[in-house]
């Protein structure tokens, strides 16, 4: 893979995993468009740059969110050892892992069946544009009432339960999640905050899952220099896009990314008809 083509999809990777609009739906988006032949059928090597660029995020994204993170670990770890009380922020900590369960439990038993669906532009078009219709409808007549600390077992589980939809490509897990807290009366920031947090053990999750296979199969030759810059790119890109999101809705809606959605919806499926 050219090096150019690497940070591309490593800024790819790390803006659209951040904005709500689907950072897999871009990721087969981006190459279709381009007509980039990167892989050739090879999913050891798809699958090892996939896993390189998800790790860059996951490093933007501790990154940014350091403070939350060690909190909540600390108090999180802390309590179930006894050393603290259970108190507001430990139990933070552990419904943000346990709404990891249900989108973990999906991708194992439904895994190679949305792997096919990967390269449909039909449904990642169809997925960008439904969804973010549907994240602008829900935000735009939500009323917020809730904040971060009113996290609950039940909102952990409605929301994970709602991030197994982004295992579809062009939903957006950041979107569906957003989306769900949105509903249920999370004010702008805080339904924001908790999706990003709540995209750490999905996401860590998944790049031990797919590293497991990468390593006991070896890396593939010459592709350090890809993977290395992809992997920075995505990293200093996620953590500049999780920065401007924190900050766009303190004053703004998402009115402008659902527009995104269904312009390049309609692009890609005027493309699409075209070729």
């Amino acid at each position: 893979m050219p090096i150019f083509h690497a940070i591309v999809l490593g800024i790819t990777q790390g803006l659209t995993e951040f904005f709500p609009v689907s950072s897999s739906g871009h990721l087969e988006l981006v190459p279709w468009l381009f007509q980039w032949s990167h892989f050739e059928g090879d999913s050891r090597m798809e699958n090892t740059f996939d896993v390189a660029l998800h790790l860059g995020t996951l490093g933007g994204l501790v990154a940014c969110l350091w403070g939350d993170v060690q909190r909540h670990a600390r108090a999180g770890l802390g309590a179930l050892v006894g050393r603290q009380p259970w108190n507001t922020d430990a139990k933070i900590g552990w419904l943000l892992l346990l709404s990891a369960a249900p989108a973990a439990i999906a991708a194992t038993l439904f895994e190679s069946f949305l792997l096919k669906l990967g390269d449909r532009i039909e449904i990642i078009a169809i997925g960008l544009a439904f969804f973010g219709l549907l994240l602008w409808f829900v935000d735009s007549q939500a009323r917020s009432k809730r904040s971060f600390r009113d996290f609950s077992g039940r909102d952990a589980i409605k929301m994970g339960t709602a991030q197994s939809l982004a295992l579809l490509p062009g939903v957006s897990r950041s979107g569906i999640a957003i989306t769900v807290a949105r509903m249920t009366g999370y004010d702008r920031p805080h339904a924001a905050r908790l999706a990003f947090l709540m995209g750490i053990p999905i996401i860590a999750g998944a790049g031990l899952h797919r590293s497991y296979g990468v390593l006991s199969e070896g890396l593939p030759d010459g592709m350090w220099p890809a993977l290395i810059t992809g992997m920075f790119t995505a990293a200093i890109t996620g953590w500049v896009a999780l920065r401007f999101t924190l900050r766009w809705v303190q004053s703004h809606s998402y009115a402008g990314f659902a527009m995104y959605r269904v312009i390049l919806a309609a692009a890609a499926m005027f493309v699409l008809y075209m070729r």
